[in-house]
């Protein structure tokens, strides 16, 4: 790859005015919500404006000046939330958000529940109230609830609705710190308007501003004897399967993983949506469709459903015959008997539960120290990595041979989308935070390691592409690298409005829209069904199909002030039309680029 790309020129300057010199002490009960926010490490909060949380937003503006955290305003507040998504799971870090109360938290709904799913850290905050009636205006009354975190309740990790402005100080403090530990998940605080905008008690305690006392704790280590237990399996394994899960999104991850595959001499492949090693590492067998069911030990690491990755979500469910199953993960630390997100329970021999990347470390030096000696063992180990490597090429090659016949096809098929972009893009720090899954080619992209790709949605809610695309674009902007975002056409419609965010605040990001005019996940659905049923598959395409008229893309995006161009339609013009592109994205702007694609 390139050097690390500076955009550190690109911030945009919202600087308020006419404010004393010297820092302003809190005066007001959101000065020092505002205070607590900034001492707790968020450097950015992203919000849709709403009259519920006037006093905070007044406070970050004149009494924090916009800094740490700063403002990053949105146009729809389903779009604040997964832009705060997709910032998380980039930075690394717990992210912060605010919208409306009862109204803009029904909006947000959708991307709450991806949050969740996808196990982001994210602590929201909403407007509320007042709860004292007699300080309410008409429109109050319509916006105040009893219980107003009810909305969310059943997919967060925690929510809380405080009365006094200690209570929301400590409040606060809990939020971060049960959102930021694993499994980690969304937490929702209520800040009610009348605490917001009174003046401050005289007895309220406010933390030092370090919170040391209130970070989360340290990754929990794995039981020592199922380590050991684990190692036995291993070893008697002939033909041993790990899997990787979701912390593919962390960077620190690919290294361990990748020693612990070489060591144990494993066959590799990964989860759903997810990229954790290396994809060209020889051991890297990830599109091949029977090593689940031939595999007499599975190692499930920090997977999202366990049942699915042994491909056994139906006759196999109670496990099969031969295999053996190893889970470590931290998904059973975290029960939610209202959603089913994660799937059925899988049979499992061994199950773990550890922080898996530290669980995995454990694992590595348990596993050295049984092999040193052991020759036997370790020919046994090299000849199946012999075996691995050469199943790993003829398995590439035949990824890459299926695009052949419809190479030049127009519509563009998603093969050649993806090889014309990666070669546009190889040589960039890139990073991928949203990409399609279903149609993603293996063998079209050559990935380094984990932390390149972000991941799924994780709930499924469409819209979430194009604001976890520009949020994580924010955390990359101040890592120096070059954000690439695939994402359909149903997906970018639904929420276009961040490329206002994104234009607004100068986050480079390239957007390719791989636009098949079709909701084509339901198309596709429609097609089996009336297989299934013995119906004509040619109308799979009623009440899916997204044209006459076809949308305008490009116009959107211009509409909003970013750089676009498209429909592309031939192949041959894929290069150089992200050529241009990505002049654009190195100049600080946002470029968008509409590909019409076959189903």
């Amino acid at each position: 790859m390139d050097k690390t790309t500076d955009y550190g020129s690109m911030k945009y300057p919202e600087t308020p005015v006419n404010l004393p010199a010297n820092q302003s002490e809190a005066a007001y009960g959101s000065d020092v919500m505002a205070d607590v926010i900034s001492d707790m490490g968020f450097k950015h909060i992203f919000v849709l404006p709403g009259s519920s949380f006037r006093g905070l937003h007044d406070s970050l503006v004149n009494h924090r000046r916009n800094q740490n955290p700063e403002i990053i305003m949105c146009n729809h507040e389903s779009i604040v939330v997964s832009m705060a998504h997709g910032y998380a799971k980039a930075s690394g870090s717990t992210a912060a958000a605010v919208v409306h109360d009862l109204v803009g938290l029904m909006c947000a709904t959708v991307s709450v529940f991806d949050a969740w799913v996808d196990r982001v850290p994210l602590v929201l905050f909403g407007g509320s109230g007042p709860q004292d009636p007699a300080r309410r205006r008409p429109i109050d009354w319509t916006h105040t609830a009893s219980m107003q975190c009810d909305l969310v309740k059943l997919y967060v990790k925690w929510t809380a609705e405080p009365v006094t402005l200690q209570a929301t100080v400590d409040t606060m403090l809990r939020a971060n710190k049960i959102a930021s530990s694993k499994p980690c998940g969304p937490t929702y605080v209520s800040l009610d308007l009348g605490v917001q905008e009174d003046e401050l008690p005289g007895d309220l305690v406010v933390p030092d501003a370090s919170l040391e006392r209130y970070r989360s704790p340290a990754p929990l280590a794995a039981n020592a004897d199922a380590i050991d237990q684990a190692v036995d399996m291993l070893l008697a394994a002939d033909n041993l399967l790990i899997v990787g899960g979701r912390f593919g999104r962390d960077v620190g991850v690919s290294d361990v993983l990748t020693e612990l595959v070489e060591l144990s001499g494993a066959a590799y492949i990964e989860d759903r949506a997810v990229v954790c090693m290396p994809n060209m590492h020889p051991q890297n067998l990830n599109g091949d469709p029977d090593l689940r069911k031939t595999a007499d030990l599975v190692v499930a690491i920090d997977c999202v459903d366990t049942a699915t990755v042994l491909d056994a979500h139906n006759n196999d469910i109670r496990g099969r015959d031969g295999q053996k199953v190893i889970e470590m993960t931290l998904e059973h630390l975290n029960p939610n008997s209202w959603s089913n997100a994660g799937g059925p329970q899988a049979a499992v021999d061994l199950q773990i539960d550890c922080d898996p990347l530290h669980g995995m470390g454990q694992l590595i030096e348990a596993l050295k120290v049984r092999l040193e000696g052991q020759d036997d063992q370790l020919k046994k180990i090299a000849a199946r990595k012999d075996a691995l490597a050469e199943a790993h090429a003829k398995l590439r090659q035949s990824q890459k041979d299926k695009w052949a016949d419809s190479w030049d096809s127009i519509p563009i098929n998603t093969g050649r989308l993806t090889h014309e972009l990666y070669q546009a893009v190889k040589h960039k720090p890139w990073v991928l935070p949203v990409r399609n899954h279903r149609s993603f080619p293996e063998a079209m992209w050559e990935f380094e390691g984990s932390g390149q790709y972000l991941g799924a949605d994780g709930g499924g809610g469409v819209g979430y592409g194009p604001g976890a695309a520009v949020g994580a674009a924010l955390a990359y902007r101040e890592q120096g690298k070059f954000p690439v975002a695939i994402m359909g056409d149903g997906d970018f419609q639904m929420g276009s409005g961040a490329i206002w965010t994104a234009v607004h605040y100068k986050i480079p990001l390239l957007i390719v829209i791989n636009n098949n005019n079709s909701w084509g996940n339901d198309e596709f659905h429609q097609r089996n069904i009336a297989r299934k049923r013995g119906r004509p598959v040619e109308n799979a395409w009623i009440g899916q199909r997204m044209t006459e008229p076809a949308t305008d893309y490009a116009a959107i995006v211009r509409g909003y002030g970013g750089w676009a161009e498209g429909p592309v339609e031939d192949p041959v013009d894929l290069a150089d039309v992200f050529a241009r592109a990505i002049s654009e994205v190195e100049k600080g702007n946002v470029a968008v680029v509409d590909v019409r694609t076959a189903l």
